[in-house]
């Protein structure tokens, strides 16, 4: 009979359990990849401090590469589902959404976080075959989804866009390339502030609402 007063843990499903230890992995393999890089990051390290044998690691992924691409696809998500959340805001005034959107964008491509793994990632593509096709893989499909949420974006009354959707994405994803690459180098050369004020310049050129 139940103690009262305590709750009954619920026992994980499998699949409940493998989904828990691939976000535990993630989570810290993100830490470790931010402070390391993909060169200096050490499996079975990430795995230690994420609670679990190396075993676990290799049974959920094939390896740190495949570990590193999953938490590049975890953050590219996250910011893509907060786009679509400020799309649906119906009874906003068009302007209003208009800024909303440019500010979250914004704030997507002067992450830091974002900037350091990119960056890596990006540096990582130009010498190893495998995490090329992943980055052109993801590269493809970050301008598919894009040119998805400008499409459904000037589709409110009175927003313009002064380019087709997939070349505003290709303009906008090679600048913030660029610019994540000089903030890494840069610093505090190129401040935060700077970045975003560059970042919003451009989209005010190329989108307008009335």
């Amino acid at each position: 009979m139940p103690v009262a007063g305590l709750e009954t843990r619920k026992r994980l499903t499998r699949d409940e359990s493998r989904a828990r230890t691939r976000a535990r992995l993630i989570a810290v393999g993100r830490e470790h990849f931010l402070r390391y890089g993909l060169g200096g990051a050490v499996a079975e390290r990430i795995a230690e401090d994420a609670g679990y044998s190396r075993g676990a690691l290799y049974s959920n992924f094939d390896g740190k590469e495949e570990l590193f691409l999953a938490v590049i696809h975890e953050q590219k998500s996250r910011h893509f589902a907060a786009f679509e959340l400020l799309l649906d805001g119906a009874g906003t005034p068009p302007k209003e959404r208009l800024k909303r959107f440019r500010e979250a964008f914004t704030e997507f491509i002067t992450d830091r976080d974002w900037i350091v793994l990119y960056s890596e990632f990006q540096a990582e593509a130009l010498r190893n075959k495998r995490i090329r096709a992943s980055f052109l893989e993801l590269n493809s499909q970050a301008t598919l989804d894009g040119t998805r949420l400008l499409k459904e974006l000037v589709k409110i009354p009175g927003i313009t866009l002064k380019m087709r959707p997939n070349e505003f994405i290709l303009a906008m994803m090679s600048f913030s390339l660029g610019m994540a690459v000089h903030q890494k180098i840069l610093g505090d050369e190129l401040s935060p502030q700077c970045a975003r004020k560059l970042i919003e310049s451009l989209f005010d050129e190329l989108v307008t609402a009335p």
